[in-house]
């Protein structure tokens, strides 16, 4: 592992090697890289000269769980911020969300040390800030950061098992259960019309993305789970299964 001056270098690294990539000769199907779990990855007995801080898997685990809010943002109004702050640009994709987390959700809200990625990401501070509200407001999440108990609700996700039901369905299906069950957060706003709130993950083939408020109905005993058409699964587990199934990878990913 490389020397950096960046506090985050450790995080980002651990991150770089989580994330699904594709290879730039378009032969993605044969060259992608088999990435190990999270666990296995930060604490291989082999490697344990190496192994991370406590501190450093916690920012890691905290950055992969905001990692939908904070592609959200940045995608949102034909990816104005992602061009803004360069992200495409560069190389090391992980040590720029772990940033971007830590500036919006991060217990300080601020990105400590220096560099430039962090002046890139500083140069729209405000106006990831301005989007990161606007996200919470929209989907009736409550602000928050990692030191506070009121901090963000997560995406329900759920995988669809192509082998026993197809998308289509099984949206109609939890559509049914999102307007049976109309969610409030935390206090926060009844959620907007389920209509507009389940989504295909940009990322994973097959899997959707619910509102937070669906892990309240949305478990193990529900028909769908059980009868085999949809798995619960968090979107980072899908990671290593994806990597291994050569050609399945969405644009961009």
């Amino acid at each position: 592992m490389s020397k950096s001056t960046s506090p985050y270098h450790e995080a980002g690294w651990i991150l770089n090697e989580l994330l699904p990539t594709e290879s730039s000769n378009n032969e993605n199907a044969r060259n992608q890289k088999q990435r190990r779990g999270l666990k296995s990855l930060a604490f291989d007995p082999k490697n344990k000269k190496n192994a991370p801080s406590k501190a450093t898997y916690a920012t890691v685990c905290k950055t992969m769980q905001n990692l939908p809010v904070i592609n959200a943002v940045i995608n949102a109004n034909g990816r104005k911020l992602r061009k803004a702050i360069g992200f495409d640009s560069v190389r090391n994709k992980g040590l720029m969300y772990v940033m971007l987390h830590e500036l919006l959700f991060g217990k300080y809200k601020s990105i400590r040390g220096g560099g430039k990625i962090k002046r890139m990401i500083i140069k729209q501070e405000k106006e990831l800030r301005k989007g990161a509200d606007e996200y919470i407001a929209k989907h009736g999440l409550p602000s928050g950061t990692d030191g506070d108990d009121r901090g963000v609700n997560f995406p329900r996700y759920v995988r669809v098992n192509v082998l026993r039901s197809n998308t289509e369905d099984v949206i109609k299906l939890l559509d049914e259960g999102c307007s049976a069950n109309p969610g409030k957060t935390n206090g926060g706003p009844v959620e907007e019309s389920s209509k507009s709130i389940i989504y295909a993950d940009a990322h994973v083939p097959d899997l959707l993305v619910l509102p937070p408020s669906a892990s309240s109905w949305l478990h193990q005993s529900h028909e769908a789970v059980k009868s085999g058409k949809i798995i619960l699964q968090d979107k980072s587990s899908c990671f290593s299964a994806l990597v291994m199934a050569p050609g399945h990878l969405k644009d961009g990913a």
